[in-house]
């Protein structure tokens, strides 16, 4: 070191610069660090804050207006509709208009009730707050009330038969309809039916060792007849072969067929399988709905059941 860099380090002035410089620097550094801090903690905070969102989405699973909306989302089968203020404080489901749940591996819709009109789905007979809802399955703009399910599909599998008969351009036609439980329908296999005491559209069967019940009627029909048959419109029969083939023949084969008497076994024009029965009954347990009805029985009656479908041309 010369004379010259000994007097400048000996100058008070350069001195104080020096130090000024240094601990302007040292501000620079800690200035630099803090703002690192502050920004890690923020990044660290809304970061947390999207976890716990995403775990409550999750957790919630609200359904909102552009995801029902969406071309991806499939409606489920079954639908509830709820009360909007069951979930009213729940941050992340606010704007929902309900969440998709599960119970048994069957996904439901909870639909919240002011969302009803929004949904676009039709509600049968009506809209009725913690009701369960069953998908038509011809018509997934429709949805059924589970108590009302069996009776409504019972009345138009009638309505179909008659307006088959009509399009085919019969004269007459007659609907027996017989149902009753599997251990019935096996005494009845059996010919152990005693005496039958018709009351109404049921029949009491009484048997020496058992008795039991089961509903049965006959529905007639006549027309004016047609020569120029059409082909019909057909929702729970359209599987039956023998139904396709009574159209087949009174299409086809230019009115060749005079009558014909048909036995169509409940079992092909079911309104569910036995196994989406049990599914639903686990539904009803769960969420305390349906007013007692146990599907899985409605749906061996109907499996038990027989529609006797005569018609005259």
């Amino acid at each position: 070191m010369n004379d010259k860099e000994k007097n400048k380090d000996n100058n008070p002035k350069a001195l104080s610069e020096k130090i000024a410089g240094f601990f302007n620097r040292a501000n620079e550094i800690g200035k630099k660090a803090t703002s690192t801090i502050q920004e890690n903690a923020k990044s660290f905070s809304e970061k947390s804050k999207e976890n716990q969102r995403a775990n409550q989405l999750k957790r919630y699973n609200p359904i909102f207006p552009e995801d029902y909306k969406s071309k991806e989302f499939a409606l489920p089968y079954v639908v509830q509709i709820v009360d909007d203020v069951v979930r009213k404080d729940v941050e992340v489901c606010k704007g929902a208009i309900g969440w998709l749940g599960k119970e048994d591996k069957m996904q439901i819709l909870h639909l919240y009730d002011e969302a009803i009109e929004f949904s676009g789905i039709k509600f049968i007979p009506n809209a009725e707050c913690n009701a369960i809802y069953y998908a038509d399955s011809c018509d997934r703009s429709r949805y059924i009330k589970i108590d009302c399910l069996f009776k409504l599909a019972h009345d138009e599998r009638l309505a179909e038969l008659k307006h088959i008969a009509y399009s085919l351009g019969a004269k007459k036609c007659s609907i027996e309809i017989v149902e009753g439980d599997e251990f019935s329908q096996q005494k009845s296999v059996g010919g152990n039916l005693g005496v039958a005491k018709i009351v109404g559209a049921k029949v009491q069967v009484n048997r020496k060792d058992e008795s039991s019940q089961y509903r049965r009627g006959c529905i007639v029909a006549e027309f004016e007849g047609s020569n120029t048959p059409k082909k019909p419109t057909l929702k729970w029969f359209k599987h039956d072969d023998n139904i396709k083939n009574l159209i087949e023949m009174r299409c086809s084969k230019k009115n060749a067929i005079k009558s014909e008497t048909l036995e169509l076994e409940g079992a092909t024009s079911a309104t569910m399988s036995q196994k989406t029965a049990i599914s639903i009954d686990a539904i009803l347990s769960k969420l305390k709905a349906g007013g007692g009805v146990s599907v899985e029985k409605n749906v061996k009656k109907e499996n038990h059941s027989k529609l006797i479908f005569c018609v005259e041309f």
